[in-house]
């Protein structure tokens, strides 16, 4: 199948970008918003990789978290690093995407096509509290169901009742909130298994969306401290992550510059999985 990137303007499109080999779409948010939004109306087996230093450092050393993110239908940049990078490189629109902000805006937009929203992932209890605090920020939102696998059980877990579930309740989206890189994996596997239009991989956004997690104020998340915010919250879950990634990925950054390793803009579409060939309009 030919692979499309969502649209840049009313006449152009985004080519993929790569940092370090990893594939991201230099969206804005609304972009991100608008290429999800049309391509829930499509055919089942797309899902979106919410991309950042950390993911990108550790595709480096995982063959298959690189082809599930090279399989994704958009890969846009969670994460300051990548959007100041892709600034740099002459795409001045590019805006971090988050979770917890692209959840409510594509829920928002959806509200007059009548989209339908399952949240799937995060601990017992809090996909359903995630999803009621949803509704209260959106009202009006189609939240459909919620499901949460077993706890370390992701990939060994059945998914019938998963399968059953959605077939009853025929989401447009399936927000997955299992932690990266759980989540892209897991979305590579299911997508063409599960019948939904689009999964879209949110990680930690269920917990602040519910409330048990303390989310980053707007401010610390677009001005590139929010890894120091959550640092200070998650330090001994988070600290090898932030401190030991961060440090190899501005490293791994530097170096490809250093050496004269020229980032290779692929101008071939991105990957998507549109039946008839053609990206969101």
């Amino acid at each position: 199948m030919k692979r499309v990137a969502p649209d840049e303007s009313r006449t152009g499109r985004v080519r993929v970008e790569r940092i370090l080999g990893h594939p991201v779409h230099p969206v804005s948010k609304a972009q991100a918003v608008e290429a999800v939004v049309r391509r829930a109306r499509g055919q089942p087996g797309a899902y979106v990789c919410l991309t950042n230093a950390h993911t990108t450092v550790e595709s480096q050393r995982s063959p298959a978290l690189r082809a599930a993110v090279e399989g994704a239908f958009l890969s846009v940049p969670d994460g300051m690093p990548l959007a100041w990078i892709m600034r740099r490189r002459g795409h001045r629109h590019t805006e971090k995407v988050t979770g917890i902000e692209y959840i409510p805006m594509v829920a928002r937009r959806g509200l007059d096509l009548g989209l339908r929203h399952f949240f799937y992932g995060s601990a017992q209890g809090v996909a359903v509290e995630a999803s009621t605090h949803l509704e209260q920020l959106v009202p009006g939102v189609q939240v459909v169901g919620t499901a949460s696998p077993p706890f370390d059980e992701t990939f060994g877990w059945a998914t019938d009742d998963l399968e059953q579930e959605l077939l009853h309740t025929k989401p447009h989206i399936l927000w997955v909130g299992l932690g990266a890189p759980k989540q892209e994996l897991w979305m590579a596997r299911m997508a063409g298994e599960l019948g939904v239009p689009v999964m879209i991989g949110v990680g930690a956004a269920f917990d602040y969306l519910a409330g048990t997690k303390a989310a980053a104020p707007t401010l610390l998340r677009h001005s590139g401290f929010e890894w120091l915010f959550r640092l200070a919250v998650e330090p001994k879950r988070l600290w090898r992550r932030y401190l030991i990634g961060n440090t190899e990925f501005l490293w791994l950054v530097a170096r490809e510059r250093l050496v004269g390793m020229s980032p290779r803009h692929d101008r071939r579409s991105p990957p998507g999985r549109d039946g008839d060939g053609e990206g969101p309009r």
